[in-house]
């Protein structure tokens, strides 16, 4: 059996592989043009960003392990012969502090506190609690029910958003994508964790934001189809949302040229709120490595009709 690793990465998981897959034979690349050489006889493959065009020059290609949580970028590519498998889990515990990184750093005023440290200026700041605000968590997968857990953590009210009514048991309120507009009006924090599919896309448009509440805060590190990014340029410069934070873009890099980057109530970041890095997905990759060497059923199994 040959195994194909595609990550910057791929040294660390190819020194793991040989201890797990020990009759294997494992090859490692950072580039397409060092996976070229490979791609005939590979018949698994773990991989992050390797171009979709590169799955159909593999023949023998039986598994493939994508090294992240989103799929949208290799799925409608994938053959349909193939098994897709995502990592589920390994990104909730860091993918949930970077949100409550954010939502305590814009309640409790932080950034103004350096702002005026900045300045020496001595000021008193005086935040928010987040106990007793509601938030909403739309996409309530592994991830979305982490942050919907430290919601309760921190006293607050937790509303949750799913196609098919998974997690409403974890929250005080469940609604479906139909009732977006209602969901969002009514929450002081609004988490979106939401796979890329055509039902996502363009979901938080300007009816929604505008629809938001004073002082709401709007944060989304699921995909960047989501948000309607003209609309919600626009929305930031009414105060609806007061402020935003974005992991995710519809483009990424983010254009250069983008009103998001210079609106002062808007926090970017570069698509890093749950980095692919190996400590972070080792443990269920080599699970599932186990379990495809057993001949059993692999973890994490993408339904193709949902897109995750």
């Amino acid at each position: 059996m040959q195994i194909l690793v595609y990550t910057q990465d791929a040294k660390s998981y190819v020194q793991a592989l040989h201890e797990l897959a020990p009759k294997a034979e494992i090859h490692g690349a950072t580039t397409l043009e060092e996976a070229e050489p490979h791609l005939a006889e590979a018949e698994v493959l773990l991989a992050w960003g390797m171009p979709a065009a590169a799955l159909a020059r593999m023949p023998r290609l039986r598994w493939v392990q994508w090294l992240g949580a989103g799929v949208d970028l290799v799925v409608a590519h994938m053959p349909q012969d193939v098994v897709l498998t995502r990592v589920v889990g390994a990104f909730s515990t860091v993918m949930s502090e970077h949100v409550f990184a954010y939502l305590l750093a814009l309640r409790r005023g932080v950034f103004e506190m350096r702002e005026l440290q900045e300045h020496h200026t001595w000021h008193r700041v005086i935040g928010a609690s987040l106990r007793g605000q509601r938030l909403g968590v739309a996409g309530l997968g592994s991830i979305g029910s982490e942050v919907a857990r430290l919601g309760r953590a921190f006293g607050m009210e937790v509303w949750g958003l799913s196609r098919s009514g998974r997690g409403s048991e974890i929250c005080d309120r469940h609604f479906l994508p139909a009732d977006m507009r209602t969901f969002a009006a009514g929450v002081d924090a609004l988490v979106l964790v939401l796979p890329k599919t055509t039902e996502t896309t363009g979901i938080v448009d300007k009816d929604v934001l505008l629809g938001m509440r004073e002082g709401s805060i709007l944060v989304n590190v699921g995909r960047g189809n989501a948000i309607v990014e003209r609309d919600l340029a626009e929305a930031l410069r009414r105060g609806r949302p007061a402020m935003a934070q974005l992991d995710v873009f519809e483009r990424e890099p983010l254009p250069d040229d983008s009103p998001l980057w210079d609106l002062p109530n808007c926090y970017i970041s570069a698509h890093c709120s749950g980095p692919s890095e190996p400590d972070l997905v080792r443990t269920f990759v080599a699970e599932n490595i186990r379990r495809y060497l057993a001949g059993e059923p692999l973890a994490g199994v993408v339904d193709r009709s949902q897109g995750y």
